[in-house]
C-alpha cells in the first residue's frame, strides 16, 4: 500500500513542481534537422519525443558533484560546441578540459573525450542499450548506465544517486542515507527497494521526480517536511511526531547531541585542489615545469617539491596532462 501511496504523491508532486532542464528537453523523433522541441513536464510522460543518450551522459557526468546552476550554462555551451557525439570524438583532449573549466573534477572530462571515441569507433556512433555494455564504456559506472537506460530509451530501472538514496531511507527505513549506506544490509536492501518501486511504464518521469523532489524538499541537512507530501507515510517522520516533533526538528536535535565533527583539511590544502590548480594554469597554455611549480608556491601556497612532484604524476597517470622534457601541457 506505502508503495502505491508514495507514486502517487511523488508523480503528483512533481507534475507540479519539477524542474525543466536543458538535457530533460525531448526532440521529436520525426524532426530532428528542426530541432522541434517539447519544453514541458507533460513531455517527460510520453515515449513519443525521445532524449539524445550523448546529451543524458554530458548531463550526468557534469553533475556528478556539482550543482545544478553550475552545470546549466557549461552543458548549453559544450552542446553548443560538440552537438553530436561525432563532433566530441573528434575534438582535441585539451580543447575539452579548457571547455570544463568551472565544473572540478577534471577526470570526468576525459572519461567524456574517450567515452565519446569508444562509442563513436566500437559502436557506430550508437549508445548501447544493455546496462552490462554501457558500463564497459570509460567513465560509465552503475548510475550512470541505468541514467542513460531510463532517461534515453525509457528503460524502467530505478536510478540511486544521493538525494533519491536519501529519501528511500528516510521514508522506508526512518534512518538517514549515509546510515543506509554504511550497512551491508540496509545497502542491499535499499537497492533492491528502489528497482521495485519503479511505477511500470514511467521509469523516467519517476527518476526525475525523485532526483527534484530530493534537491528541493527531502534536502539534506534540513529537510523540508512542512511542504512535504509525504509526511503521513515517511517512517523518519512518523517516529518523529512520535517525539512530538516533524523529522526535521527531530534531526536538529540530534546533530546538536552529536556535537561538532572533526575538523576536515582545509580544501584549499588538499591535493584535489591543487590538482584543479595545475589543470587551471595549463589551460592558458604550455609551461615550464619550474614556473608551474612557481605558480603553485607563489599564488596557492604549495611549498613542499614532493607534494608537488606527486601531484603532477598522478595529473600525468590520468592522462590530464603531457610532459616534454622540460615543458607540460594538456596535450
Amino acid at each position: 500500500m506505502i508503495k502505491k501511496i508514495f507514486q502517487q504523491k511523488i508523480l503528483s508532486w512533481f507534475k507540479q513542481h519539477g524542474r525543466i532542464l536543458p538535457w530533460r528537453i525531448k526532440t521529436h523523433p520525426n524532426a530532428p534537422a528542426l530541432h522541434v522541441r517539447d519544453q514541458s513536464i507533460a513531455s517527460y510522460f510520453t515515449k513519443t519525443w525521445k532524449r539524445d543518450p550523448y546529451k543524458v551522459a554530458v548531463s550526468e557526468l557534469m553533475l556528478q558533484q556539482t550543482q545544478v546552476e553550475r552545470v546549466i550554462p557549461k552543458f548549453e555551451a559544450f552542446i553548443g560546441r560538440w552537438p553530436t557525439i561525432q563532433d566530441l570524438a573528434k575534438a582535441k583532449l585539451s580543447d575539452v578540459v579548457v571547455a570544463w573549466q568551472g565544473l572540478g573534477y577534471n577526470r570526468r572530462a576525459r572519461f567524456l573525450h574517450e567515452m565519446a571515441k569508444t562509442v563513436v569507433e566500437k559502436h557506430g556512433g550508437s549508445f548501447p542499450k544493455k546496462e552490462s555494455e554501457l558500463r564497459t564504456l570509460p567513465g560509465i559506472g552503475e548510475y550512470t548506465s541505468r541514467a542513460i537506460l531510463t532517461f534515453a530509451y525509457g528503460e524502467d530501472v530505478g536510478v540511486i544517486d544521493t538525494n533519491i538514496r536519501r529519501i528511500f531511507a528516510r521514508v522506508y527505513m526512518g534512518v538517514e542515507a549515509h546510515i543506509a549506506s554504511n550497512d551491508t544490509k540496509s545497502a542491499q536492501k535499499l537497492l533492491k527497494l528502489v528497482d521495485d518501486t519503479v511505477p511500470k511504464g514511467k521509469g523516467d518521469p519517476w527518476n526525475q521526480a525523485l532526483m527534484d523532489f530530493g534537491a528541493t524538499i527531502c534536502v539534506s541537512p534540513s529537510p523540508k517536511c512542512k511542504e512535504c507530501p509525504l509526511q503521513d507515510i515517511c517512517t523518519a517522520n512518523v517516529y518523529a511526531q512520535k517525539q512530538g516533533l516533524i523529522y526535521s526538528e527531530f534531526l536538529l536535535t540530534q546533530k546538536k547531541l552529536i556535537g561538532k565533527k572533526t575538523a576536515l583539511q582545509p580544501f584549499h590544502k588538499t591535493n584535489r585542489y591543487f590538482r584543479g590548480r595545475i589543470v587551471d594554469f595549463l589551460r592558458n597554455g604550455t609551461s615550464h615545469m619550474e614556473d608551474l611549480r612557481l605558480h603553485l608556491e607563489k599564488n596557492h601556497g604549495l611549498s613542499d617539491r614532493a607534494t608537488f612532484g606527486t601531484i603532477v604524476e598522478r595529473l600525468v597517470l590520468d592522462k590530464l596532462i603531457v610532459i616534454r622534457g622540460s615543458n607540460v601541457s594538456l596535450d
